[in-house]
């Protein structure tokens, strides 16, 4: 009886080591595996942010073109159409940000100075027009704050590029 014992402590040993080498080697797939989801919806979120950045600039030159007083041209409605498609890459870029970055990145779309969702919303209700176009003060602190937004979600990626290797 004795030898069964032993031999049968000795298997319980080797499967609680190959138990063990198992469970670090799921541990290091679940981290990479989570690194790779935070990857993907970081890139997502910045190729939202270069959408927009593209977007942009339309809006000033619609502008433009509005102070010339083209015949069927309504600045009002294209500043509306391109809020609304500022305003949902935005919305798309919060709901695939990970968690764990929406609130510095909340804390670069608004601060007591500019809000990048209010601006948006000026857009899409027409506030954002007056007699001279957009006010070219309020359209550049829009452009500085998603350089800066796309500033950090390039940090993001390239240090979750990083925790990959």
């Amino acid at each position: 009886m004795d030898i069964l014992d032993i031999a049968l402590t000795i298997i319980n040993v080797i499967l609680a080591v190959v138990s063990g080498v198992g469970a670090y080697k799921s541990l290091k797939y679940f981290r990479k595996s989570h690194n790779l989801t935070i990857y993907a919806q970081t890139n997502k979120a910045l190729i939202e942010i270069q959408k927009m950045l593209s977007k942009l600039p339309e809006a000033l030159s619609a502008s433009n073109m509005g102070m010339r007083e083209r015949k069927g041209f309504s600045l009002h409605n294209t500043l509306c159409n391109i809020g609304q498609e500022l305003n949902s890459s935005l919305i798309e870029i919060r709901s695939s940000l990970p968690s764990e970055y929406t609130q510095e990145f909340g804390r670069l779309q608004d601060d007591t100075s500019f809000s990048l969702q209010k601006y948006i919303n000026s857009f899409i209700s027409g506030k954002a027009v007056t007699e001279k176009g957009i006010n070219s003060t309020e359209y550049n602190l829009c452009q500085t704050r998603l350089v800066a937004m796309q500033d950090y979600l390039k940090r993001l990626v390239s240090e979750t590029e990083e925790k990959l290797k």
